[in-house]
């Protein structure tokens, strides 16, 4: 499909060099695509752009009467910069085999896991996710959006593709599908993991929240789509996956993975450790250095996505024992002290739940979480985090995560609507803080649990983003503890 912006571009005689929503990125002929976010108005940048050569400005707004230079108004600016991306890069991703992974929790685990296995096959694979977004193994930046806006993510690709990356796994975003960025990238195969309460902010309703994932396998389905082993990969224990894959039936190939409902590809005695995990499907021993019974779950979506492509089982066992972990999911850090910590990326009730689980078998001593929650997000999620949190721990350490603009007190308040007559808790603004009281009180065979921003490296205060690792702060805290 022709891009209207481009197609404008050339009427006027426009030598397009290049596609920006990025005021500072522009060079002498770049169309500037004048973004109206939620807290920036790109409008605003305008000017700027002009200043440093913006060849054509693109906006949903009327022209600005100073505007010297040529200018259209878009009608659908998602899906014209969208289209101008595929057209300005070549089409990247119609030579690549796509995979999509979506799903409220475990699309980051998927993705990793699949990304192993596909390298241990001996390909070069691209990735992007929540946590970074890589060629052959190579980081090229850390992430700031699970699915990178479409000017991005083609320029991206483009990349890829010219370093001879032969598949690429994408976790994608319900805000992603909504908004666009994915238009025109044509999938070989899309993984659904599950549906929990999340993102309510933005869709409103589950059921839009839902209807937004399943435009993912709508793409699979398209009669357009040119790829020619389409399949969609669906948890079938997942009530939301079991809807899925009644509406995709005769249209598109369903491959069906799970534990307990009987699938295509199916786990059974698992094997549980706070080191790894154990399982075997369809009776294949494998193992993966990753905790807790949902992590099972990611590595037969990873698994089944790589058998329906033809990867053969032993070297999708080989390729999943070969990842070491994945950052700030469960993520176990020690330096030789005598109780365990955890940083996990459990931003809902449901994936907070899932944490105290993984460890509840190997409890011996007391269990302690520091957890907030993130501000102008999501509020219905906050007091169930605050019961959830309560009702599992020993001891909650709550605390701040990203509060963004909004009041932290306003956050707390909403969660200790969660936490009425519990008394197993203590408030401390500070997450620095918060993390070292819980990490000073632990004992021998405890275990404590940092959740809620698990890989990042930020944190969200206001409009400022400070340097701030969970990570970091208990590695500190600890290897002071042992010079002591």
């Amino acid at each position: 499909m022709e891009s209207i912006v481009l197609e404008t571009a050339r009427r006027l005689g426009i030598a397009v060099t290049g596609l920006t929503f990025r005021s500072q990125e522009v060079e002498p002929g770049f169309v500037f695509f004048a973004l109206k976010g939620a807290n920036v108005d790109g409008n605003q940048f305008i000017p700027q752009a002009v200043k440093q050569g913006a060849a054509l400005v693109v906006s949903a707004q009327e022209k600005p009467a100073e505007l010297t230079i040529p200018f259209y108004q878009s009608h659908d600016i998602d899906k014209d910069m969208a289209d101008a991306a595929y057209e300005f890069y070549n089409r990247p991703s119609d030579d690549l085999c796509m995979f999509g992974v979506t799903g409220t929790k475990g699309k980051t685990s998927i993705a990793y896991l699949l990304e192993g296995i596909l390298t241990t096959a001996g390909q070069k694979v691209g990735a992007f996710g929540t946590v970074s977004y890589r060629s052959g193994g190579r980081k090229i930046c850390d992430a700031p959006n699970t699915t990178p806006a479409a000017l991005t993510l083609f320029k991206l690709l483009a990349q890829m593709k010219a370093e001879h990356c032969q598949s690429v796994v994408m976790e994608v975003s319900s805000h992603a599908l909504e908004l666009q960025r994915v238009r025109h990238i044509w999938y070989d195969t899309a993984i659904f993991t599950n549906l929990q309460r999340d993102h309510l902010d933005f869709h409103l309703t589950f059921e839009n929240y839902f209807k937004a994932k399943v435009k993912l396998f709508e793409n699979l389905a398209d009669p357009k789509n040119p790829k020619p082993n389409r399949v969609a990969v669906i948890n079938i224990d997942d009530p939301y996956g079991q809807k899925l894959a009644t509406l995709l039936k005769n249209r598109v190939r369903v491959v069906t993975f799970g534990q307990e409902q009987a699938a295509d590809f199916h786990a059974e005695n698992v094997r549980e450790f706070l080191t790894h995990t154990e399982f075997e499907v369809n009776g294949k021993p494998a193992r993966i250095n990753l905790l807790g019974k949902h992590n099972v779950y990611n590595a037969l979506a990873a698994w089944a996505a790589a058998s329906v492509n033809g990867i053969g089982d032993e070297t999708i066992i080989k390729g999943l024992a070969a990842l070491s972990g994945v950052p700030g999911r469960m993520e176990r850090i020690d330096v030789g002290q005598n109780f365990f910590a955890f940083v996990d990326f459990a931003y809902t009730d449901e994936s907070l739940q899932r944490a105290f689980a993984t460890v509840a078998p190997f409890k011996k001593g007391k269990v302690f979480v520091v957890f907030g929650c993130g501000g102008q997000r999501d509020r219905t999620k906050r007091p169930l985090m605050g019961h959830t949190a309560c009702a599992n721990a020993d001891y909650v350490f709550l605390t701040n995560d990203n509060p963004r603009c909004e009041d932290p007190k306003q956050i707390f308040n909403d969660i200790l609507a969660g936490m009425k007559d519990c008394t197993n808790y203590e408030i401390v603004p500070d997450r620095a803080a918060a993390i070292r009281r819980a990490l000073a009180a632990a004992k021998q065979d405890d275990i404590v649990i940092v959740a809620g921003k698990g890989h990042e490296n930020y944190q969200l205060v206001g409009t400022e983003k400070r340097h701030f690792s969970d990570q970091e702060v208990i590695i500190d805290f600890l290897q002071e503890k042992a010079h002591v």
